[in-house]
């Protein structure tokens, strides 16, 4: 397969990507909460155990209808803006969808005592399977975004049949980090949310955990060298990005499709560009961070691509 060019094109006033990625993920939380309201109503929560690992998944299931599986990036959740968003528009094209939180996201961190880390991926393709087995009996897909389009990545490897499509994934993990160092916004907000997920790690379980100091680290990579070194099985974070780079060869044979942006501001589209030819990728121009706001009422265009890509691959 072969990349392809995307026609993605924002509206007037939209089109710097730190726009595009920061309306996508604060904005859409206010400007579409009551569009979503009635979703939600339906929306079932399961705490599901698989490899003794406590996973929380939010599905809005229809009768006799294929399952996709929303993967959403870090320290993001089932309840994310464009999680749910995606997850309407294709509850509305007739989809069956389950929104899943990796371990300690979502407000999830009491149901586990270990912490989670992005090299966890065997519960997460268990998990897959489960859901697959038990919602999926008229075909299963999975998509993720970021970060959750890298575990969607590693699910597709582990089990070849599954269609997937990634938005924006991750492929190398400690040039992502170091991104994210350079932009004050972007390492403000990925900072506090993950100190809030140790506060809440440490409250649910007193008697493991104490992190004192480490609260007060103010950058992704001092956060991520002190957890790797007290919190972790890696010998050092260079080990630990090790596990889940997906650059080179590691994708070797999967047939997935990824979503990217030239302007991502976070995943530079350099690192899609030497990716297995077993992958197909449309690059757009713009779209920002996973964002592709496509109109001031702040709906995506990734949404309508992601509907589009499951029609073709489930159509009769």
């Amino acid at each position: 397969m072969t990349a392809d060019s995307g026609t993605f094109t924002p509206p007037r006033g939209m089109a710097n990507p730190h726009v595009q990625t920061i309306l996508s993920s604060m904005g859409r939380k206010f400007w579409r909460a009551k569009d979503q309201e009635a979703f939600q109503a339906a929306t079932s929560r399961q705490i599901i155990t698989v490899d003794d690992v406590q996973l929380a998944v939010d599905l809005n299931t229809k009768v006799d209808r294929p399952l996709v599986i929303i993967i959403p990036g870090w320290l993001g959740s089932s309840t994310s803006s464009y999680a749910l968003s995606c997850a309407q528009q294709l509850g509305m094209a007739g989809y069956s969808t389950a929104r899943i939180n990796l371990r300690d996201h979502g407000d999830t961190a009491h149901l586990n005592q270990g912490m989670f880390n992005s090299a966890l991926i065997s519960e997460v393709t268990a998990l897959v399977a489960l859901l697959s087995t038990e919602f999926g009996q008229n075909g299963t897909a999975l998509m993720g975004y970021s970060l959750g389009g890298n575990f969607a990545l590693r699910v597709a490897r582990a089990q070849p049949n599954l269609p997937t499509l990634a938005i924006c994934p991750a492929i190398e993990p400690a040039t992502t980090m170091h991104r994210i160092d350079r932009s004050p916004i972007y390492q403000r907000y990925f900072v506090n949310k993950w100190r809030r997920v140790w506060r809440e790690k440490q409250a649910a379980f007193p008697n493991d955990y104490e992190f004192g100091d480490a609260l007060n680290l103010t950058t992704v990579s001092t956060l991520t060298d002190y957890f790797v070194r007290h919190h972790s099985e890696f010998d050092s974070t260079e080990k630990y990005f090790d596990a889940y780079d997906l650059s080179k060869n590691a994708l070797q044979g999967v047939t997935a499709h990824i979503l990217a942006a030239h302007d991502d501001p976070i995943i530079p589209s350099e690192h899609y560009a030497n990716l297995p030819k077993s992958l197909s990728i449309t690059l757009t121009d713009q779209g920002g961070h996973g964002a592709y706001l496509d109109s001031w009422q702040l709906t995506s265009w990734a949404d309508n691509y992601a509907v589009r890509f499951f029609n073709e691959i489930f159509a009769d």
